[in-house]
């Protein structure tokens, strides 16, 4: 069935199953997935059937005599439950954020050349949109649940807002050429299985995404709990409730709007941390045994062997005499397994981060760096670049979508002013690795490459980092060289 006959079938039931239908992968285990992030829901802390508590003998087994019954009668042993050292570690979650800061910690770029104003216009309002929905925070939300929770999407919809249209008019200083003054903004929101969302996209036979729909719980003014779901095609959105049974809530249905679907997807096979699993099972095992260990014999023992024949000295040099063959005084100690304990653990911990080409980074393993230029921090953060160029392939994807999507509903909000250039203009946006650069480097690669004639003075600009006001830079760099020549001082 197609997207068209689906929707049109009168039982909301079967409506809903054939929607679906139309998801290719499987649903992430949202709780599984869910235990693996939080480490306070790690097995080790929560399965008492695998890692149990201690037992823990209080009074041995006894025979005691009845002097009025004449019997003897056994007394079981007593035995208390004292709780183990259960330690989880955070190993999913300093991964994924470190991840996440190398891939989106620097802003995407957008590159991007208006051939005239109203695409220069267009690009401004691009950026504008971008500025005012914080999109900067919000790409680490999407990148952190794309990796944690297997997949992540975001939704775009108007509310009535004029003063962000006027706000932006007096920002670049031009009037509105159409006859209405536009009052929609745009805003997002994120869906993920962590914020409580079902996903469904819907693909056809080309395996291109023509539908969206999104299932949730919520809770009316009686507190009962209530199933929602949303579908969201190209031209309208619909919802479905159900209470008992399926209902189409009055309002809940509208055109949206945009000439294009408004929602952006990104998918994974699995979580990035899934390979590294039984590293951190192992890892926190480990430490929750010797942790035991240490509480149960971190003060030593003191073997005697021999008969004790009297002592000597006063309280603190007081010393005990033996006698007899062999006798003996010594304090049993470890000599081989805390050695044997530190090297498994170094070893599943360092596994962990370079299968992942994640690089550690805190005081302890930066400490004994030093200063580096720009090129040496590169090759040290090469794998976790590499990773970055991965992810590209489904964020970076997801980011040119985003932008082709905020462009084409610019240009329907605002159509006397964008809807042509909506159509001509050309982004191309790229992921930007995170790196700690010198800036001295930058600036010495910059001015070698124009003066070498490799570079433009505006590529040279844009790679020293100041590409938000390139143009200014090259009107007052031309008006510097002007002012040289006639002799003038620069205001």
């Amino acid at each position: 069935m197609t997207l068209e006959e689906i929707l049109a079938l009168e039982d909301i039931d079967k409506k809903i199953q054939y929607l679906k239908k139309g998801r290719r992968t499987e649903l992430p285990d949202r709780n599984k997935l869910w235990n693996d992030w939080n480490p306070d829901l790690h097995e080790i802390m929560t399965d008492k059937e695998k890692y149990p508590d201690r037992k823990v003998l209080k009074e041995d087994a006894k025979k005691v005599y009845d002097e009025v019954s004449g019997r003897t009668h056994d007394i079981e042993a007593q035995y208390e439950t004292e709780p183990v050292n259960r330690i989880s570690i955070p190993l999913e979650q300093d991964i994924v954020n470190i991840q996440t800061a190398f891939t989106v910690g620097t802003e995407p770029s957008m590159d991007c050349t208006p051939s005239d104003d109203n695409e220069k216009g267009l690009f401004a309002a691009l950026k504008s949109v971008i500025q005012k929905n914080k999109l900067k925070y919000q790409n680490k939300k999407i990148v952190r649940s794309w990796l944690s929770e297997q997949e992540v999407a975001e939704y775009w919809y108007v509310t009535d807002d004029d003063s962000f249209w006027a706000k932006f008019w007096a920002k670049v200083k031009i009037t509105f050429g159409g006859k209405v003054k536009p009052t929609k903004k745009l805003r997002c929101v994120l869906w993920s299985p962590f914020r409580g969302d079902k996903l469904y996209p819907f693909f056809d036979d080309c395996g291109d995404m023509v539908a969206f729909s999104r299932e949730y719980k919520k809770k009316d003014l009686d507190n009962n709990e209530i199933t929602v779901f949303m579908t969201v095609t190209k031209d309208a959105a619909y919802q479905w409730e159900l209470n008992k049974a399926w209902n189409t809530p009055e309002g809940r249905t509208f055109k949206h709007g945009f000439p294009k679907l408004p929602v952006i997807y990104a998918y994974r096979p699995e979580t990035y941390c899934h390979k590294i699993k039984p590293f951190r099972v192992r890892l926190e095992k480990l430490l929750s045994n010797y942790a035991d260990c240490i509480d149960y014999h971190f003060f030593p023992l003191l073997k005697l062997i021999g008969d004790v024949s009297g002592f000597a000295g006063k309280t603190k040099d007081r010393i005990v005499k033996l006698q007899g063959e062999h006798a003996s005084a010594e304090y049993l100690t470890w000599e081989q397994v805390p050695d044997t304990v530190r090297f498994e653990a170094d070893t599943l911990t360092n596994n962990a981060y370079d299968m992942t080409n994640t690089p550690r980074i805190s005081f302890d393993t930066m400490k004994g760096i030093g200063a580096k230029s720009g090129t040496a921090f590169r090759m040290m953060f090469m794998g976790a670049h590499m990773s970055v160029s991965n992810h590209a392939e489904v964020i970076g994807d997801f980011m040119q979508r985003r932008v082709n999507f905020i462009v084409s509903a610019l240009g329907a909000i605002n159509p006397y002013e964008f809807d042509q250039a909506s159509k001509t203009i050309d982004i191309d946006v790229d992921l930007v690795p995170y790196m700690i650069d010198s800036e001295d480097d930058k600036i010495e690669m910059a001015v070698k490459a124009v003066e070498g004639k490799i570079w433009s003075r505006r590529e040279g600009i844009m790679f020293a980092g100041n590409a938000d006001r390139i143009e200014e830079e090259l009107k007052e760099i031309e008006e510097d060289q002007t002012n040289n020549k006639t002799g003038e001082a620069p205001i």
